[in-house]
């Protein structure tokens, strides 16, 4: 049992997988590092609980465990501490149409196989794809270590264009397009558009926006599938919070749970600790960090909450005051079943029976532009939007994650967090079985048998998310809007320069979009920002590149990655 001390080199405020990760690194490297959390355990974003019956184990929030692609998923031995990566198909993700019962297939790790099956949608489509795939076959680590885990200077950007700008069929004015403008330029069949659209809206990115998301939009489906390819851990989501707590206290660091932060301590522009709530089981206590403070939570509630905007300069408290949650709002309904999901029996292609995830509900034009009329009105989409990426394979991968015969069902909807004609936010507690129906009734358009395989239903709104996680206002899923004034160089806000911020010794943990499991980048680049600024960066195990942890995976299992059609 961790025995509290006055004083550590690092304090982490937030035990949240990113978090988690950027102290594991830095106790690693030979600091003395102490992670505060609120609530009894953590990983909030990142749990597994039985919610309907015993046995059915629910991944409440993050579930699509892409930590294979990052580094930290060698460097941090994660295997060593008990994380064990598991999927269920070739086939990663799966867009349907009702009409024809046709389906965009994304490959999960080769290139000619998404091609071929890309042409039985359209040829010509399906060489553009080829062409792109091609051109980035041999820039996939260099784009990504550039994109997710440098520091965005000047030459950083300059190179990460570069390589854009020289991929074929891009138009030349493509760095101010939207994802809408960019797939009319490139693509003619509207199933490979609409499947697009989904991709970008699952995200946080608003296809209609110029300037905006189209690199996730239009290339990531095309070129970074297997960064985003879809794995659950052994055991459910929460397996990865284990390892990655049980990696920290094997190098000697320390967490302290129920331990909520009051105020990040302030003096002369630099943080010098934490004070702990009265409700800390170490009630008002106050602790010095001799080197650096992280804070693995969002924007209003590190610069408001616990730094106060009076500590801020005028300029950053501006930015901090503008800061925006209003993307990645999620409405999920939780399945138990007796029997999964029949894709083929209902008409599609075979080889999505057994695929890890899928969108629905964008089958047209009109349905992205019914989407943006009700964000903007703050109602929820009806029929629903379900482009935050669906998962029905869990069982087929694991099935450990629910007893023997039945199997789970995740539906992400994109919805408003504020119900402005029913009178708020608290109005999600009134509609919240009558909306889960409606998306239930959606995906019984495509797959009728959900109707007579369900044997349980959890609801879960934006608001219970938000009351699940303070820190995640509005119930956002990745902690504030995708648009242009608060990610890249400007997150979270223009100037802040994170992983550092304007409080000298106070960085942040939660600096990138989309903030999520994939390579757990937001901790890994704190880490990397705080250990240099400190002196204790060069360590002879700190060396993994992107990808390669998960091409090493799969080599093992006897698969080799092709990025390329050709």
């Amino acid at each position: 049992m961790a025995v509290l001390d006055k004083e550590y080199d690092v304090i982490v405020i937030g035990g949240g997988i990113n978090g988690l990760a950027c102290a594991a690194y830095l106790q690693k490297s030979g600091l003395k590092v102490a992670v505060f959390e609120r609530r009894v355990e953590c990983g909030t974003h990142c749990c597994t609980e039985e919610l309907m019956h015993p046995g059915v184990k629910v991944n409440l929030c993050a579930n699509l465990i892409g930590t294979m692609a990052g580094p930290a998923y060698d460097e941090l031995e994660l295997e060593r501490f008990g994380l064990e990566m598991l999927t269920s198909s070739e086939w990663g993700y799966f867009y349907p149409f009702k009409e024809d019962r046709s389906a965009v297939l994304i490959h999960a790790w080769d290139a000619r196989k998404q091609y071929e099956a890309w042409r039985r949608i359209c040829e010509k489509d399906a060489e553009v794809y080829r062409r792109i795939a091609n051109y980035f076959a041999p820039y996939q680590v260099e784009f990504l270590e550039l994109t997710q885990l440098r520091q965005y200077t000047p030459e950083v950007l300059t190179r990460a264009g570069e390589i854009v700008a020289g991929c074929p069929d891009l138009p030349p004015e493509w760095p101010m397009m939207s994802v809408m403008d960019m797939c009319e330029a490139l693509y003619t069949d509207d199933r490979i558009k609409q499947m697009m659209y989904a991709f970008c809206i699952m995200g946080g990115y608003h296809p209609w926006e110029k300037g905006s998301g189209q690199l996730l939009g239009v290339l990531m489906p095309v070129t970074l599938a297997p960064y985003f390819t879809p794995y659950t851990a052994r055991g459910g989501a929460h397996a990865l919070t284990h390892a990655l707590v049980r990696c920290l206290c094997h190098h000697g660091g320390s967490i302290f749970t129920s331990c909520p932060v009051a105020k990040i301590m302030v003096d002369n522009g630099e943080a010098k600790g934490i004070a702990l709530s009265n409700d800390a089981v170490y009630p008002e206590a106050e602790i010095r960090a001799t080197k650096a403070v992280v804070s693995d939570l969002s924007c209003h509630p590190t610069f408001i909450d616990l730094v106060g905007l009076d500590k801020l300069p005028d300029w950053a408290a501006e930015g901090v005051k503008a800061y925006s949650y209003e993307d990645v709002i999620l409405f999920t309904n939780y399945f138990a079943l007796n029997e999964p999901l029949d894709w083929e029996g209902a008409g599609y292609p075979p080889e999505i029976q057994r695929a890890f995830g899928f969108m629905f509900g964008v089958d047209t034009f009109s349905d992205v532009m019914r989407f943006k009329d009700d964000l903007e009105a703050h109602r929820p989409s009806d029929p629903p939007i379900v482009c935050g990426l669906s998962s029905g394979a869990f069982c087929f991968a694991d099935p450990t994650q629910a007893p023997p015969g039945q199997h789970t069902l995740l539906l992400w909807a994109n919805v408003p967090y504020d119900l402005d004609e029913l009178g708020g936010a608290q109005a999600w507690d009134d509609i919240r079985e009558e909306y889960g129906d409606k998306v239930e009734d959606l995906l019984a358009e495509y797959v009728p048998n959900i109707k007579k395989a369900k044997i349980g239903r959890y609801c879960e709104t934006p608001l219970g998310f938000y009351r699940r996680n303070p820190s995640a206002i509005k119930g956002s899923a990745i902690s504030g809007a995708n648009i242009l004034s608060q990610v890249g160089e400007n997150c979270p806000f223009a100037g802040c320069g994170a992983p550092r911020t304007p409080i000298a010794k106070l960085y942040i943990s939660n600096s990138l979009f989309p903030e999520s499991t994939t390579m757990l980048q937001s901790g890994y680049k704190a880490a990397d920002f705080v250990a240099r600024d400190l002196g204790v960066r060069e360590q002879g195990w700190w060396v993994a590149k992107p990808l390669e942890p998960g091409l090493k995976v799969l080599k093992r299992r006897g698969i080799e990655v092709r990025w390329s059609v050709d």
